[in-house]
């Protein structure tokens, strides 16, 4: 079989099986695949590419001032360039979503199949082992609520990338240029994994023996990956530097390391509703009895045939034994699959090396389960060769081949499908409903959502999935995290229902579209009997909408929206009530949505460890546009203790110096 027909034919088989599992667990994929969680974030990077051109913008979200999405930085750019190939093609939104999706899995297959080949797997051994792994439980459990860690076709190459170091290959600049832009353009997290890797693999060839010329070989792609990751991470760096960092938006504690850390049972144990049932009552009695936190981390599940991998790995680190004792080449790859599984297993295991870096240094990287999915790989390829040793390439080859019907049935179940759409008919009368609001809104709708919401995090997306399904309206929801639209709407939120009202309404919002189950019921039973009109409700009576246009009339609200937005960023905390704790510094950011510069008042109110205030009454010219206002403060020999209301605060960041209490611009 030639190559390309090796790879189509791979590719291909991969393809008709999940269309084939999605049949047999009654998934439409000419439907959202999942339209709840961390789905919609996906959708919504989709819908903003549909709208703009790429997915950081949308003018129709986040109203007063739309959606800019710079705080969540995304290092993605492949998987984010086929999604925008695939709308670009004609699909929309979510069909592009949902067929990158199912593109992952022959993307995967070819990866795989290409490093198994030249990690010394026969083709016949290559193709069967890794449709095992483009359908790891792992891949369906991501599913669109993770999707670009379920796009995890780069593994295989970093596993390539630390046996060449490994080995003292010297790579070629194409090469390197080619897998480093792959690696570093897959996401944050698989860079760092790779990395660690590719130094994992490249400690070993140190470890027999250095030089100056074979420490710059090893340095060159490690430093290319950070080279590029560092390029697809610029556009954030640069939107912080000129509108100042936002640290309320995605700060992560320490803690979380040990929370979503690497659970060695989870690795080995079936996943919950398994197709066989004693399986699954192993299962279930580690869940009852022997877990103690259950989230992300069960993802990590192998499947039995990468867990018999994982095992034969452990136990030739430990014991080397003398398996393969006239074939080296074999025996020198099992020596490196066996470091990268046990250095994976002691950094991200729960309580592992990762905890440290994360407490000392820097605790971006929390959820080290993910570690699971190159495990998985390196399993797989440790049972390849394994296989390769049975004298008979027929009888390997076929043992490879029935191994493959075995571990699709272990790795696909019921409990496996649990993130794709369960309820099509739910989505359909959300459609119906959002048809309905859209022909009574009228032109230029602009609709405000109750309850606040702090996009992407917390209830925010179920409003979210209400606006992707409409095209000319404005919303309010998915507004970027403290930055300007969502501080105004938390001050607008913070007023009594009628002053409410008239605040949005004069901001210019037609419509009112509230989540009666997270609202705070005496919040919308105040707002209910001032507008006085009965709400278009959805067939669940999840959502209320209500039209604000007669409301205004009748109360002669006028339009006068606002000309300079402002919030506060730098290195500020909001402590969620009143209040951002600053460590030397702070910025008053402010949006100009005029064609000319105002003159404004700003008030603020300081307050210094010991009680002492400090008042700022002062005029400042705003130019059109964006600018800022700079509040420096040098720590004295007092400081605040971190403050226990600030939900998380930044490690190595130091104690706040002063506290902005009150800030206003007239």
């Amino acid at each position: 079989m030639s190559k390309a027909k090796t790879y189509f034919f791979a590719a291909s088989l991969s393809l008709i099986l999940v269309l084939l599992v999605f049949r047999i667990f009654k998934i439409d994929p000419s439907l959202p695949l999942n339209y709840t969680g961390d789905a919609i974030v996906h959708y919504n990077f989709a819908k903003n590419i549909e709208t703009t051109g790429w997915w950081i913008f949308n003018p129709n979200l986040g109203a007063p001032t739309g959606q800019t999405l710079y705080d969540f930085p995304l290092t993605e750019t492949a998987h984010l360039l086929i999604i925008k190939l695939l709308i670009m093609l004609g699909l929309n939104w979510y069909e592009g979503i949902n067929t990158f999706f199912i593109l992952s899995f022959p993307l995967i297959t070819i990866f795989s199949v290409f490093v198994m080949k030249r990690l010394g797997l026969t083709t016949q051994v290559a193709i069967p082992l890794s449709l095992v792994y483009a359908f790891l439980p792992y891949h369906f459990l991501r599913g669109v609520n993770h999707l670009f860690l379920a796009g995890y076709y780069v593994v295989p190459l970093a596993v390539y990338a630390a046996y060449l170091s490994a080995s003292k290959i010297e790579l070629k600049w194409p090469t390197i240029v080619l897998f480093a832009l792959l690696i570093a353009s897959s996401g944050a997290y698989y860079t760092f994994l790779s990395l660690f890797f590719i130094i994992l693999g490249g400690l070993l060839a140190i470890s027999k023996g250095w030089n100056k010329k074979l420490l710059l070989n090893l340095a060159k792609l490690p430093i290319v990956i950070l080279f590029f990751f560092f390029l697809n991470y610029l556009p954030a760096l640069v939107y912080a530097q000129k509108y100042g960092p936002n640290l309320n938006a995605t700060v992560r504690l320490a803690r979380d390391t040990e929370e979503y850390g690497l659970k060695i049972a989870q690795l080995v144990l079936p996943f919950e509703d398994h197709n066989l049932n004693i399986l699954n009552k192993i299962q279930k009695r580690y869940m009852s009895y022997g877990s103690a936190i259950t989230n992300e981390n069960q993802y990590a599940a192998l499947g039995v045939t990468a867990a018999l991998g994982f095992i034969f790995l452990l136990f030739w680190t430990a014991f080397k034994p003398n398996l393969f004792k006239s074939d080296k080449g074999t025996s020198a790859k099992l020596d490196l699959l066996g470091l990268l599984n046990l250095g994976s297993v002691l950094f991200g295991t729960v309580g592992g090396f990762a905890v440290i870096v994360s407490t000392y240094i820097n605790p971006t990287f929390r959820s080290m389960n993910r570690v699971s999915v190159f495990i998985a790989f390196v399993s797989l390829v440790a049972v390849g060769l394994i296989l390769e040793r049975i004298k008979s390439h027929k009888i390997s080859a076929l043992a490879a081949w029935l191994i493959l019907p075995i571990a699709l049935y272990d790795q696909i179940s019921l409990g496996v499908m649990q993130n794709f759409m369960k309820n099509p008919e739910e989505y359909r009368s959300l459609v119906k409903y959002v048809d309905n609001v859209e022909k009574i809104t009228g032109d230029n709708a602009k609709i405000y959502t109750l309850p606040l919401g702090q996009y992407p995090e917390g209830v925010d997306k179920k409003m979210v999935r209400i606006a992707l399904l409409t095209d000319g309206i404005k919303w309010g929801t998915g507004a970027e995290k403290w930055r300007a639209a969502n501080y105004w709407q938390h001050k607008v939120n913070q007023l009594e229902p009628k002053l409410f009202l008239k605040e949005i309404i004069e901001e210019g919002f037609t419509g009112l579209l509230i989540n009666v189950e997270e609202l705070d019921a005496a919040t919308l039973a105040h707002i209910e009997r001032e507008l006085a009109q009965r709400p278009l409700q959805d067939s669940k009576k999840e959502f209320n909408y209500y039209d604000l246009r007669l409301y205004s009339e009748f109360n002669t609200i006028p339009y006068t929206p606002t000309d300079v937005f402002y919030y506060i960023s730098g290195n500020c905390l909001y402590d969620q009530t009143s209040a951002f704790y600053c460590i030397k510094s702070g910025r008053v950011e402010f949006e100009n949505t005029s064609d000319m510069a105002l003159t404004k008042t700003i008030e603020v109110s300081l307050e210094f460890p010991g009680g002492v205030v400090e008042k700022i009454n002062e005029k400042v010219t705003i130019p059109a546009g964006k600018s800022h206002y700079l509040i420096n403060k040098e720590a004295t020999r007092n400081v605040f203790p971190t403050p226990i209301n600030v939900p998380v605060w930044p490690v190595n960041s130091g104690y706040p110096t002063f506290i902005i209490k009150e800030i206003s611009l007239q």
